[in-house]
């Protein structure tokens, strides 16, 4: 067995693999030995079939698949031993038609791309916003409102009115504002209350089922999140869409409010959470509170985030990680495509920065999560879950049950890993750098959140509150 590596440059590198008889012919021989003991072929008994017989027949096969084998072993060996940071997966080089025999010797060469060297430090003389964003009286009542119609009766009505929420679906136009063959669509819903534009309320009032009419969603929404709902793109995409769709009705619901009452009360937040409206009033902006503090660590997360991808200006193989890509994205229905590559490579590029900067950071400063950490986290989950659906309490029993299952899930345990993970790097900023502390409404929040919206997509991150 010889292992061999070629540093192309700092970020690129080719990996050599030979492999000889000596390498393989023990392994080969042992798994043909076991397929000609539980061979039954007719001429020979039971377990005797020759073992020249078994390799003639199963050989190659066997041989193909004790090279794989070993080569992954070996290679990823290689890497541990070297402790190589590498980036995406190697890929092997064109073998062409390989000739599989025995009493050869096999050479495999593998690219391979580096993630690149640097260190990082954060002090407090890195200064950054941190948004406390106030929760009023107006918002809440935007919010019980909401409440009110989720919760209301609905009607279907002939003709669009000021009181109405329409039905429909939004397509994408040309520039001459004719449907766009191809184009992209969404079903969506419109709430007449909600639009402060008056000439775009005014195309939409009167309106009946089936008509068409041609308006800007910008006009209709209060946000670039909103418009990114609408239209079911992401906000960073929005840009590259015409400013004036074709919206077809297809409903119009008019909705008689619920009134504040024990039966809404008990919708919204649970059997017996509340009693009264004010009851009612403080939990909402409790809860906005809450998540508006998780949209605000966000924003910091995004604002820090951007600042080291700048400080730092990292290096990446591009060339090789567009080549990984290509071999690697997408799935039998949808495979990538060079166009889409670099459609989106910028943001896919400034991802795995980000990754290789907080994968430092954790290596860095000792930041990791144990099992017992993620057991007790989805226990948390599972606890919160019930006392959404009104059970308080849970025997302990029945909850290592539930958490048991939900930890077999490998999927589903990588996510809490992700999240404790991402806390204790959120901790760690925190208390790494300077927080200046600045107070802002909740429009004044969107509005700062959407400047950045192009980059990275951080608005299609932020909680559907922004989406409001």
């Amino acid at each position: 067995m010889n292992i061999s590596q070629e540093n192309i440059d700092e970020l690129n590198a080719k990996v050599k693999i030979e492999i000889s008889p000596d390498d393989y012919e023990p392994s080969v021989n042992k798994v043909l030995n076991d397929y000609r003991k539980k061979m039954t072929l007719q001429g020979f008994r039971p377990g005797k079939v020759p073992f020249g017989v078994a390799k003639k027949m199963y050989g190659k096969s066997v041989l193909a698949e004790e090279l794989n084998k070993i080569l992954s072993e070996k290679l990823n060996g290689h890497i541990k031993d070297n402790e190589l940071e590498i980036l995406g997966q190697p890929i092997p080089e064109d073998q062409g038609d390989l000739s599989l025999n025995f009493d050869q010797t096999y050479e495999f060469k593998y690219e391979i791309g580096l993630a690149p060297k640097f260190e990082i430090s954060l002090t407090e003389k890195d200064k950054f916003p941190k948004y406390l964003i106030e929760v009023d009286e107006e918002l809440v009542n935007k919010y019980v409102e909401d409440f009110q119609r989720r919760f209301g009766k609905s009607e279907d009505v002939d003709q669009v009115t000021e009181e109405d929420m329409v039905y429909g679906t939004f397509y994408e136009c040309d520039k001459s504002g004719s449907r766009k063959e191809g184009g992209k669509h969404n079903h969506t819903t419109v709430v007449l209350k909600n639009v402060e534009n008056k000439d775009a309320k005014a195309k939409l009032i009167g309106l009946k089922k089936d008509d068409v009419v041609l308006v800007d969603p910008n006009k209709l929404a209060k946000s670039e999140a909103d418009v990114s709902a609408m239209l079911g793109i992401p906000v960073s995409e929005i840009g590259e869409y015409p400013k004036n769709w074709e919206l077809k009705v297809e409903s119009i619901h008019r909705i008689d409010p619920a009134p504040l009452d024990q039966e809404l009360f008990d919708k919204v937040l649970g059997p017996g959470a509340v009693s009264d409206e004010a009851g009612f009033r403080d939990k909402i902006k409790a809860d906005l509170e809450k998540q508006l503090a998780n949209d605000s660590d966000k924003k910091l997360r995004r604002d820090i985030s951007d600042f080291l991808i700048n400080k730092l200006k990292l290096a990446l193989p591009d060339e090789f990680l567009k080549k990984w890509l290509l071999l690697n994205g997408g799935n039998n229905e949808k495979p990538i495509t060079e166009e889409d590559i670099e459609r989106e490579y910028d943001d896919y590029s400034r991802f795995m920065r980000l990754q290789i900067i907080e994968s430092q950071i954790a290596k860095d400063n000792d930041l990791k999560v144990e099992y017992p950490q993620i057991q007790e986290r989805v226990k948390e989950n599972i606890k919160a879950q019930f006392a959404s659906f009104g059970q308080q309490e849970m025997e302990e029993e029945i909850l290592n049950q539930f958490a048991q299952n939900f930890l077999q899930k490998e999927e589903e345990v990588r996510k809490v890993y992700d999240q404790l993970l991402d806390e204790q790097i959120m901790n760690f900023y925190k208390t790494n750098v300077k927080l200046q502390e600045k107070e802002v409404s909740f429009d004044e929040f969107v509005k700062l959140a959407s400047a950045k919206s192009g980059k990275g997509k951080f608005m299609d991150q932020v909680s559907n509150l922004l989406k409001f």
